[in-house]
């Protein structure tokens, strides 16, 4: 590469929303790409009271909780995308062995 090669650059945003209720954090990931497509991750967890020392503990746990869904939906999606290029390439490869 020399370096004048032109790139291609995405963007993707990924948004995180709390609720925090009074035993409990719901965390939700929203991953939006430039297509238009979206992926959401959720995660829950117990959260101590709010004006404890550690009441950011239960908000951490459930946002990672949330951004592993999250990438558990986009492996899902790819293993998918994957499987189904293999089937297809596989189909046209046969077919045009003949």
């Amino acid at each position: 590469m020399t370096g004048t090669e032109p790139t291609m650059t995405d963007k993707w945003t990924i948004d995180v929303s709390l609720r925090h209720e009074q035993y409990r954090v719901r965390a939700e990931a929203l991953l939006r790409l430039e297509d238009g497509g979206e992926f959401v991750g959720v995660g829950l967890a117990e959260a101590g009271l709010r004006e404890s020392s550690n009441s950011q503990i239960g908000s951490y746990l459930a946002v990672t909780r949330a951004l592993s869904d999250l990438t558990a939906e986009l492996l899902e999606t790819v293993a998918s995308d994957v499987a189904r290029s293999i089937e297809v390439d596989g189909v046209l490869a046969g077919q045009s062995a003949n």
